[in-house]
């Protein structure tokens, strides 16, 4: 399988982390640079034939389903309204509204918000009203020639703040966890390699695959929480950061897929 590189996206360590890795198993590749706004590559890819994966940034992830590879990008389901018919109360925030940006209804507390789907227009974040007014405002006073990767017309997710414990990523390909990693405590950022991640965090991620799997191979975060584990959200596994997990493992089960 080829494998289409973006080279201006990752952290020098992951990056190279993954280069060597091909290298290592003689798996060839092709490094690009995508152009902002417009999702042309520089130079543009010339595999041998459609048996290609895309690994870089949300537009590269488009690029490559656009062009049929295959595998090429996993882009099906990346919705939390889809996610939450499958997963319910696994989900930790089963309990939010979905709606329009613009429509957002008066907050008295700090609440959570992200998009419903995984374009990345926005980062999941807490926020309060007073700032959120600020942001609305902002928003709608760009015009449609700014183009803008948040409008009104949005569909988000908003919920209560909720306490956790811990998050952690795992790597779903074919319904297995193929490895994990650590990547917060509290509110820091603190990455932990795949040895050092809790079994039942692993189990916990395997338990939801088997009930539903949006897609071959996804991204998969998980919170420990007071009420136990819980689905923090899944991510588009071309694009998603790799913090420490084993390079190894995920490109060789990305291999063995075909």
């Amino acid at each position: 399988m080829w494998w289409v590189i973006q080279d201006n996206i990752y952290s020098e360590e992951n990056f190279e982390n993954l280069l060597a890795t091909l290298d290592q198993l003689s798996l060839p590749y092709s490094l690009h640079r995508c152009v902002p706004f417009v999702g042309t590559l520089e130079p543009e890819p010339a595999p041998p034939d459609d048996n290609v994966i895309v690994m870089g940034s949300y537009t590269l992830a488009r690029y490559g389903a656009q062009r049929g590879w295959k595998p090429g990008a996993f882009l099906d389901n990346l919705d939390f309204e889809i996610q939450r018919e499958h997963w319910g109360d696994r989900m930790l925030n089963v309990d939010a509204l979905v709606t329009r940006f613009g429509d957002v209804p008066p907050q008295p507390l700090p609440f959570f918000m992200r998009p419903v789907a995984d374009t990345k227009a926005f980062t999941g974040e807490v926020t309060d009203w007073p700032s959120f007014v600020e942001w609305r405002e902002r928003i709608a006073a760009l015009r449609i020639t700014d183009a803008p990767t948040v409008t009104l017309d949005t569909q988000i997710m908003i919920c209560r703040k909720k306490a956790i414990y811990s998050e952690t990523r795992t790597w779903v390909i074919d319904q297995r966890v193929v490895t994990a990693s650590g990547y917060k405590v509290g509110t820091l950022k603190r990455y932990t390699s795949p040895e050092q991640v809790d079994q039942r965090i692993t189990d916990f991620a395997a338990e939801c695959a088997a009930i539903w799997s949006p897609n071959r191979a996804y991204v998969l975060d998980v919170a420990d929480t007071a009420d136990g584990l819980k689905i923090v959200e899944i991510n588009n596994l071309n694009s998603a950061g790799w913090y420490r997990c084993d390079m190894q493992k995920l490109v060789m089960a990305l291999e063995e897929m075909q």
